[in-house]
């Protein structure tokens, strides 16, 4: 199967001025995921990081509360560079591949595979019932 590939971006670092504009963001946290399902099993990796992202000069500014995740994935795609993008999702697909047909694997040294029997032994007591008389004396005053 395919492994899909999604942005997170949070938080993002801003000045509070910048140019006469405010909350202008200069850099992005970011986190790219990957996810592939094989034989119902869904395997997944993670790359983090963070991204400076250039004030371009002459580009419309785009005030802050108008900002969307595919713009700012934009800005730190573009930021990147293809090649590093790229490298990143190789990374990922590496990871998951990994994790599907592990390279190394760590097993326990066959000497202490040793199999052990437990005998449980269980003590009932049983208590011989007991008499008892109860006498109840009531006095009437009168």
């Amino acid at each position: 199967m395919a492994t899909n590939y999604f942005w997170t971006i949070n938080p993002l670092e801003c000045y509070p001025t910048s140019s006469g504009e405010t909350d202008v963001v200069f850099t992005a946290h970011w986190q790219l995921h990957a996810d592939e399902e094989v034989d119902g099993t869904t395997y997944s990796a993670t790359s983090i990081g963070t991204q400076s992202i250039p004030l371009h000069s002459g580009s419309a500014f785009i005030p802050f509360e108008e900002l969307t995740l595919p713009l700012v994935q934009g800005w730190v795609e573009e930021s990147m560079g293809p090649d590093q993008v790229q490298a990143i999702k190789d990374n990922l697909a590496q990871q998951i591949a990994n994790q599907i047909n592990p390279p190394v694997v760590t097993l326990q040294s066959p000497w202490l595979n040793t199999t052990t029997t437990s005998t449980t032994t269980t003590t009932t007591t049983v208590e011989e019932p007991t008499t008892s008389t109860t006498t109840t004396t009531t006095t009437v005053e009168g």
